[in-house]
């Protein structure tokens, strides 16, 4: 069961009642990301566009990161540091 915070109320507050299906979705996608990177594929710029999105869209909704979208998030982050590039074309 997601845990929400005791602040949101799904029936006053429309965002919060979706929380539980951007948990979802954000967990599904990072599941396909984990999976394309196990298999040596790419990550479209696509994914890892959603991905940030849902990521963003929890933490501005206090809403706790599952396990799965953390490591990826974090993976990709140290992938781009790495690499000396960063999403929005700044280095």
């Amino acid at each position: 069961m997601i845990e929400m915070d005791p602040g949101m109320d799904a029936e006053t507050d429309p965002k919060a009642a979706k929380m539980p299906e951007v948990l979802r979705l954000a967990t599904a996608l990072a599941e396909q990301m984990l999976a394309s990177q196990i298999m040596g594929r790419a990550i479209s710029p696509e994914q890892f566009t959603a991905l940030v999105s849902a990521a963003r869209l929890l933490q501005d909704n206090d809403v706790p990161w599952p396990p799965l979208v953390q490591e990826v998030v974090q993976e990709l982050a140290e992938r781009l540091d790495a690499a000396g590039s960063r999403p929005d074309g700044a280095a």
